[in-house]
């Protein structure tokens, strides 16, 4: 009966081994999806300022020359990696004999391969007219 009873020892210490191992795993796992999580969060935030850059940009450059193209490509050293695309569409207004320019912006920021884990992309919309004289 003394020999029976030695091997539950045994079972129990190889059952607290299996847990404690199991719970390391977790933690280490809750730890790479927390850094990930973090990655992507930045990521995202840097896509949005990219986005509002590239629609100040935007902004500036149609009301400064009352023209727009019609797609631009435009690139910073700040935002490295990302590609921003504003697109901008005119339209013409005439209100008591007096012509207003609207432009009607639209800026993408994006990054990664789409379809991958690390693709983001964020668009920001903007409408702008000139005052009249």
């Amino acid at each position: 009966m003394n020999g029976r009873q030695q091997g539950f020892t045994l079972i129990a210490a190889i059952f607290l081994l299996v847990v404690v191992a199991g719970l390391v795993v977790y933690i280490a796992n809750i730890g790479v999806v927390q850094q990930t999580t973090l990655l992507y969060g930045v990521q995202g935030a840097r896509a949005n300022q990219a986005a509002r850059s590239g629609i100040e940009w935007g902004i500036y450059e149609s009301i400064m020359t009352d023209n727009c193209a019609a797609s631009t490509d435009i690139t910073h050293a700040a935002f490295s990696g990302f590609n921003i695309r504003v697109e901008c569409d005119r339209t013409v207004h005439v209100e008591s004999g007096i012509t207003i320019n609207t432009f009607s912006l639209k800026a993408i920021a994006s990054s990664g391969v789409y379809g991958t884990l690390d693709y983001v992309q964020r668009q920001i919309q903007a409408t702008v007219s000139i005052d009249p004289p």
